[in-house]
């Protein structure tokens, strides 16, 4: 876990083993494809389950990658197991017919891959409103953050920084975490100088650029 929504309190050095595997462990490769799986049936969506994850009690939390996401997996899952497991198996099962025919191919339609699964996993989404910034514009990001999941980095909060890029609009991940709702906001790169971030101690002519939704800034 990063520092957006992360509990920065648990953080420490990152460990980079040479040559590391993508699973360690038989099971990390099963929890990966289980929650893929079922989170695509049930839910909840991706923001939803970063939020549940950043509440795991610090045992769970700073284990193996995959720990926190059986953690969650485990909690999101309970109430199907403990409803009317009929409805769950007919969802899991449609389901998996569903993707084993889309796996049989050897390559999705065009239109498919094009229009259809950005529209179902993709965040991009089109918004009325127009954008508040231009490229040019110098920001500061609010100095408040949301008290439940959020995409705005702790060390960027109140920080000066100056827009390079204007992404488009996406689903705004701290209210579809909380809501589920998938209304969009404008999405911005931002340029930060390393001085502005950490004084005296940055390395010189550090520049880190990081996109940020339009509700975590306000212009300078």
């Amino acid at each position: 876990m990063h520092d957006l929504g992360g509990k920065k309190e648990y953080f420490g050095p990152i460990e980079r083993p040479s040559s590391e595997p993508v699973f360690h462990a038989t099971w990390e490769g099963r929890v990966f494809g289980i929650a893929t799986f079922l989170q695509s049936v049930f839910g909840p969506n991706f923001d939803a389950f970063r939020a549940v994850m950043e509440r795991l009690p610090r045992d769970q939390y700073v284990g193996p990658y995959y720990q926190r996401w059986l953690a969650v997996l485990e909690q999101t899952m309970r109430p199907f197991l403990d409803g009317d497991r009929t409805v769950a198996r007919i969802k899991v099962v449609g389901t998996a017919r569903i993707l084993g025919f889309a796996m049989r191919r050897r390559t999705m339609p065009r239109f498919i891959n094009g229009w259809v699964m950005p529209r179902v996993v993709g965040g991009a989404k089109a918004s009325k409103q127009a954008p508040g910034f231009r490229v040019g514009d110098a920001v500061r990001v609010r100095t408040e953050r949301s008290a439940g999941h959020t995409r705005q980095p702790a060390y960027v909060t109140g920080r000066l920084g100056t827009v390079t890029a204007h992404r488009g609009a996406a689903v705004f991940a701290d209210r579809h975490a909380e809501s589920g709702s998938k209304s969009p906001e404008h999405l911005y790169t931002v340029a930060f100088d390393g001085d502005e971030l950490w004084g005296d101690s940055a390395e010189p002519n550090t520049e880190i650029r990081i996109e940020l939704f339009e509700p975590y800034l306000e212009r300078a």
